[in-house]
């Protein structure tokens, strides 16, 4: 692909990492110079709902470290009727510019889970819209977590992860439930877009073998791409089954730490949870590149 860097090292490959242009705790600037420090040598800030981060990443980057576009969307899993309690993260590897309108979608429904949350909060605290304005982290893009730190730092919660673990998670009493795309429908549209949709972090919809098989049988059909395969949560035992489906799916297995810069996480950027990452194979992203070309030549018939 034109621009594409060409990197002489064999760093680590880590493609899925979060700043705190959304929910991470470092900025774009910090993780650029960790993961150089670390020798990270191919990167994706896959950041949730938006593509702050992918611009000045590149630009702080140079010619030290490939910088890979990438955004991570969660989407609905209800029609399979497999997972009541989680949904499925896909991320969208090398999308177009039009992933904004998948984005705006997702920015609407967050704006309307937000004041409905508000509303089922007054029952039990005094918390205004422009108090969770005032304590959130981006003030442009407000989501559930901020209303969490607003709880904490109106003295109704230990902590904001307290205050979200009380009021806002699923089965509490005031958590709204946000709108998502269904699966099938988010892959179709980040294909019709030329980006390469990936299953984020497969472990936490929390399926059996079975039940996983089953849901990549379908997806597959549909046009799904890749699994998360090398993730620091993913036991020896799940990578060999993953790598498994994604041979026998003839999906990419990707890598990334799902970084976040948290101290408690004990997640390392590159190499995961005590040295369980640490991948350095580039076929990886040889092949999400031909992905997307072939995904871009489908589009252009």
């Amino acid at each position: 692909m034109k621009g594409d860097i060409v990197l002489l090292n064999n760093g680590y490959i880590d493609l899925h990492v979060h700043s705190n242009v959304s929910d991470g705790k470092l900025s774009v600037e910090e993780i650029i110079r960790l993961a150089i420090s670390c020798n990270v040598s191919t990167i994706a800030f896959a950041e949730h709902y938006n593509m702050g981060s992918y611009n000045l990443a590149r630009k702080l980057a140079k010619d030290k470290l490939e910088v890979i576009p990438a955004v991570e969307i969660s989407a609905s899993l209800n029609k399979f009727c497999i997972s009541k309690k989680h949904v499925c993260h896909i991320i969208a590897y090398y999308p177009s510019y039009f992933i904004c309108n998948i984005l705006d979608e997702y920015e609407k429904s967050r704006d309307i889970c937000v004041k409905k949350t508000l509303k089922k909060l007054q029952a039990h605290v005094s918390l205004s819209y422009n108090d969770v304005v005032k304590y959130a982290r981006n003030k442009s893009s407000i989501g559930r977590f901020d209303i969490a730190i607003a709880l904490y730092q109106k003295g109704y919660a230990k902590s904001p992860v307290a205050a979200y673990g009380e009021f806002l998670e699923l089965g509490k009493s005031c958590y709204v439930e946000r709108e998502k795309l269904d699966i099938i429908d988010l892959i179709y549209r980040i294909r019709k877009i030329n980006g390469v949709p990936v299953i984020a972090h497969p472990k936490s919809m929390k399926l059996n073998f079975d039940d996983t098989f089953n849901l990549l049988y379908k997806l597959k059909e549909n046009g799904l791409e890749g699994i998360e395969v090398y993730n620091p949560c993913n036991t020896q035992s799940q990578r060999e089954d993953y790598l498994m489906l994604c041979k026998y799916f003839d999906l990419v297995p990707t890598c990334g730490s799902d970084f976040h810069g948290m101290a408690n996480r004990l997640v390392n950027i590159g190499t995961g949870i005590n040295n369980n990452l640490c991948i350095t194979d580039y076929s990886i992203i040889q092949e999400l590149k031909a992905r997307q070309n072939a995904i871009f030549r489908e589009n252009n018939k």
